[in-house]
């Protein structure tokens, strides 16, 4: 009976997006919080791409970046078109969808990005070494919109092709389930692997969904999260407030998603 009453509870907090668990302690998600806080890098953000889902805010260091690859490609493209105009060629990989290429500086790929080769996915390194030639090329973007299998991709990536990209652009899928002990050591692994090579720059709520409360802690479902190549920071001091001025609304028919204070301060 005591189990039948805990289960109803449980669904009627899952309901109104609020998570309980004993696995994770506030401790453990602060401190995840904490690795994705951002801080003002020494460089101006700037907008790429639509006003909408598909636009990201980057740090404004492109002029010597010649390429992109974008991982996750959907119905539309304005962050690779808006890149053309900066001469920057576009890789773009997305088995889901049919992209209609109609300019040679974006490159398309009926594939899934992974951690492994097959008939409909490739290696992530197989992909990069393959579309950039020359072993010295660095300075380039990786984006990454791939409904979960982020996680997997940033496990393989090797360190030496990390290295060699100047900005990434990921977004962190299932951020409500971080009380889950597996889903919170995927998802903390992945950030600290990124955290030895880059600093985080900007973080943005993707609010297709309201946030969920973990413990003590509201979490959106995904996060948008800009990474600057620590070798292209100037400085590492706190941001005061978020959203950003340049952010915009994922889906514009929906309420906005505001961070609380301890994502950022």
């Amino acid at each position: 009976m005591i189990l039948f009453f805990k289960n109803i509870i449980k669904q009627i907090l899952l309901r109104q997006n609020i998570c309980f668990y004993k696995n994770i302690s506030n401790k453990e998600l602060l401190e995840i919080i904490k690795l994705f806080k951002p801080y003002h890098v020494g460089h101006k953000l700037i907008r790429i791409g639509g006003n909408s889902d598909g636009g990201y805010l980057m740090p404004d260091i492109l002029d010597d970046v010649k390429y992109c690859f974008s991982a996750g490609v959907g119905d539309q493209s304005s962050f690779e078109i808006n890149l053309l105009d900066r001469n920057i060629k576009s890789f773009l990989a997305d088995h889901s969808v049919n992209f209609d290429v109609k300019n040679k500086n974006l490159v398309f790929d009926k594939k899934f990005i992974k951690s492994y080769t097959s008939k409909n996915s490739w290696n992530v390194n197989d992909w990069i070494d393959e579309k950039i030639l020359d072993p010295n090329e660095k300075n380039f973007i990786l984006q990454m919109d791939i409904e979960g299998s982020e996680y997997e991709v940033i496990s393989s990536i090797t360190e030496e092709n990390l290295k060699k990209m100047k900005i990434l652009i990921i977004e962190f899928h299932s951020l409500e389930y971080l009380g889950n002990p597996l889903v919170y050591n995927v998802i903390r692994s992945s950030i600290e692997k990124l955290t030895q090579f880059f600093d985080v720059c900007h973080i943005h709520p993707n609010n297709w969904k309201k946030k969920t409360k973990v413990n003590s802690y509201e979490f959106p479902s995904n996060l948008e999260v800009t990474l600057i190549n620590k070798k292209n920071v100037k400085q590492k001091e706190p941001i005061d407030f978020l959203p950003n001025s340049l952010d915009r609304k994922n889906v514009k028919n929906k309420l906005d998603i505001k961070l609380d204070e301890y994502w950022y301060k």
